[in-house]
């Protein structure tokens, strides 16, 4: 009985020692930190910029014009949310 015992012990304690491995080497993964993030946890790139202008509702107009333009795509998102279209993404409009 003491030896089934003593097994059971040493498997928990393999068991705790590779969820505690796993969890550290998940959370230092390379594609964890690779890519910057926005305070809200979005990654910086283009999409985010893209995705911002959809979600102001200021029309397609300007969510077409920040998708054609290089916002973000330096990995960088510092750069506001422009107030209006960039110049020459109006054509197509319904004015």
């Amino acid at each position: 009985m003491t030896v089934l015992a003593v097994i059971v012990v040493l498997l928990v304690l393999v068991d705790a020692a590779v969820a505690t491995r796993l969890v550290a080497t998940r959370s230092n993964s390379p594609a964890a930190g690779s890519s910057r993030q926005t305070a809200t946890g979005h990654p910086c790139n283009h999409g985010y910029y893209v995705s911002q202008a959809a979600h102001a509702k200021k029309g397609g107009h300007s969510v077409s014009g920040i998708a054609q333009s290089d916002l973000g795509k330096d990995g960088k998102c510092t750069a506001p949310l422009p107030s209006k279209a960039p110049a020459g993404s109006d054509e197509g409009s319904d004015g």
